[in-house]
C-alpha cells in the first residue's frame, strides 16, 4: 500500500516569510533594527503613542480634579481676563483653591441678531450648567436675561438674600411679572407679547434695550412682579472695567446654584468699590 504523501501545511508561506523576517533582524545592528522596524511600523506606533497620551491625560484629569468653589459667567464681557478675576474673586471669597476650582467665564458672547455654531455653543453649555447646578451667578445683558427669566432660570431674590442685603439695591431691583408666564406655562397655546424679548431689530440698540429694561424697573405696572435681578450700569465693576457700555447688564442667581454664599459674595465683590478692576483687562 503505497504511502501518501504528507499534505503541505498551510500557510506555509506566510510562516517561512516570518521566519525569514527573524533571521533577518538576527543579524541586524539595533540602529539598523530600529530602522527597520520604524520603516514597517511607524504608522501603528503613533496611533499607539497618541492613543496611549490621550489615555493618560484622561486619566490625569479625572484624577486631578477640583469640585467647584464657585462658577460664574460674564456672558458678553470681551475685555476681562478671565484668570485675574479668578485669582481676586478667590481671594476675596477666601476660596481654597488648592482644593477648589474658581471659576470665572468672562469670554463666551452671545449674539442678539443671529445664531452662529459658536452661539449655539455657548446657549448648550449655558443650559447644561444651570441643569447641573454648577453655574453659581451669571451677568447677562438685558435681553438675553429676560429671555431666560421668562424661562424661571433666575431665584426669586427674596429666597436668597436677606431683606438688610436685599434693600442695598433696593434702586437696582430688576422685576420679571410671572402672571403672563405661568399662565403660558398652564395654556400651551397662550401667546404674550410680554414673553418675547429680542425680535424687534429696535431691541437691539442701546436705545431699544434701555427702553426694554426699564419696563422691568416698575413693579407697580405689574401683575405678579417677582424681583429676579440686579442692574449692573451702576456697580464698581462695570464703571471701572468699562464692559457692557454698549448694553444693560443684568446680574442673577441661577434657581440650581448649589453655593448660594459664594454666589451672594461674588455679587458683593463686583459692586466693591474697594476691588481694582481695571487690573483685570486683558492686555
Amino acid at each position: 500500500m503505497e504511502k501518501k504523501e504528507k499534505e503541505p501545511r498551510k500557510y506555509r508561506g506566510v510562516q517561512d516569510e516570518i521566519h525569514e523576517q527573524h533571521l533577518k533582524l538576527k543579524n541586524m545592528t539595533w540602529k539598523e533594527r530600529f530602522q527597520y522596524y520604524w520603516h514597517y511600523y511607524k504608522v501603528h506606533t503613533i496611533a499607539v503613542i497618541l492613543i496611549g497620551g490621550f489615555l493618560i491625560s484622561l486619566i490625569h484629569d479625572i484624577v486631578t480634579a477640583k469640585d467647584y468653589g464657585f462658577y460664574g459667567v460674564l456672558l458678553n464681557a470681551t475685555v476681562l481676563s478671565n484668570e485675574k478675576m479668578q485669582d481676586a474673586f478667590a481671594e476675596y471669597a477666601d476660596i481654597d483653591t488648592e482644593k477648589y476650582e474658581c471659576f470665572i467665564d468672562a469670554e463666551s458672547s452671545l449674539s442678539h441678531t443671529q445664531m452662529t455654531e459658536f452661539d449655539m455653543a455657548t446657549t448648550q453649555r449655558l443650559i447644561a450648567l444651570v441643569q447641573t447646578g454648577d453655574l453659581d451667578a451669571a451677568v447677562f445683558d438685558s435681553i438675553i436675561f429676560n429671555n431666560y427669566a421668562n424661562n424661571e432660570v433666575f431665584l426669586d431674590l427674596r429666597t436668597i438674600l436677606t431683606e438688610e442685603e436685599l434693600a442695598k439695591y433696593e434702586d437696582y431691583i430688576y422685576y420679571v411679572d410671572y402672571g403672563p408666564i405661568e399662565r403660558a406655562n398652564a395654556d400651551s397655546d397662550y401667546i404674550n407679547e410680554n414673553l418675547i424679548s429680542g425680535e424687534n431689530e429696535n431691541d437691539v440698540t442701546l436705545e431699544g434695550m434701555q427702553a426694554e429694561s426699564e419696563k422691568h424697573r416698575h413693579p407697580e405696572d405689574m401683575e405678579q412682579p417677582v424681583p429676579v435681578g440686579i442692574f449692573m450700569a451702576e456697580s464698581d465693576f462695570v464703571k471701572e472695567s468699562g464692559n457692557y457700555s454698549n448694553l444693560v447688564p443684568i446680574f442673577g442667581f441661577p434657581a440650581t446654584t448649589s453655593r448660594p454664599e459664594a454666589a451672594k459674595k461674588y455679587l458683593e465683590f463686583l459692586w466693591d468699590e474697594s476691588i481694582d478692576f481695571v487690573d483685570m483687562l486683558t492686555n
